[in-house]
Parts: C-alpha cells; structure tokens; sequence
C-alpha cells in the first residue's frame, strides 16, 4: 500500500503495524528498476513500524533484498507466497513457490539468516488446484525461522474468488509447534 493509503489505516484503525506494496527482489538487484522500487517503499517516521512485503524465486536474491530493505528501516520482511497474478507467478514467485516445497524453504531460510527482524509469510492452500502445500510449507517455514504465517485459503487459480477450504487452516495450525497461523 502506498503511504496515503497507510497513514489513513493508522489514524482510522489504531494499527501498530503497516505494510508497504508487493516488491521485487529482482528489479531491487537491476540498477534502472532500483531507484523506482525504492519509491514503492517510501516511508515516514510517522508510521513505524513498517513491514515490506517481497516476492521472488531465488533464495541468494532475496536474502540480498531483505537485507537493502532492512538497511533502508523495515521493522520486518513478509515474503509473499500467495499472490496468482501473471506477472507475480510467471517469474516463479509468489504462490507459484508453493509448488516446490524445498525451494520456497530455501528462501524464507536464506531471508531469515540475512536479517535480524521477524520475517514472516504469506502463502495459499497451494499452486494447483486440488494440491494442497501450504499444509508441508508450514512445517518447513517454521523449521526455517518464520515467525507468523498467514494463510490464503484458496488456491492460486481462484484468485479472490470461489470458495475457501477453511480446514486448510486448521490443518495448518495443527502442523506447526508455536508459530502464529
């Protein structure tokens, strides 16, 4: 969300924390994408703390995004497992991670050694409809270091619609020891 946005949910919701837009962890490596990437998480003194939200594929570039983000004052990195759209899964990222469990544990694990804030997640019940992965990921998110998973509970194909299988929820709580669902 951009700042408006956000300084608007901090005076109307008494929130304690804000989260700025989707971020690429590759366009924070490109030099010409950089500068406008940065304006994406264009925050104030006035709404901290702040979370970013980051998605991409590659554990190595995603750790070195965290880390730039971090630097510039994010109080903790959400990576982003759950979104569908074509442009997001196509390169491999958001809920297109999910479906391979290893490498989407690669990058909450290199994110989570490359900062010292919480890191957390935000996944889909799984890729494929009917292919549920967000029930293993947890497990493995949390072995990694997560410290909070939020779960979408449809499947990427859904979207923002159809219907959602609340048990995915529930079985995803059950599978993790201490880590907030």
């Amino acid at each position: 969300t951009h700042y408006a946005f956000r300084k608007l949910c901090r005076e109307q919701g008494d929130c304690g924390l804000v989260t700025t837009e989707l971020l690429s962890s590759s366009a924070m490596q490109h030099k010409g994408a950089f500068k406008k990437t940065l304006t994406m998480f264009d925050w104030r003194e006035d709404e901290f703390p702040v979370s970013v939200q980051l998605f991409g594929s590659d554990p190595q570039e995603m750790a070195e995004a965290a880390k730039i983000i971090v630097d510039h004052g994010a109080a903790m990195i959400d990576i982003n497992m759950g979104c569908w759209v074509p442009k997001v899964a196509k390169k491999g990222g958001g809920a297109a991670l999910l479906r391979d469990v290893c490498t989407a544990s690669a990058v909450v694990e290199a994110v989570v050694n490359a900062v010292d804030v919480p890191v957390t997640v935000k996944v889909r019940s799984g890729f494929e409809d009917g292919v549920v992965t967000a029930i293993p990921f947890a497990k493995a998110a949390e072995d990694c270091g997560a410290k909070a998973i939020a779960v979408h509970a449809r499947f990427a194909g859904q979207g923002h619609s159809g219907k959602a299988d609340w048990d995915v929820i529930r079985q995803v709580k059950e599978v993790v020891s201490a880590m907030p669902v």
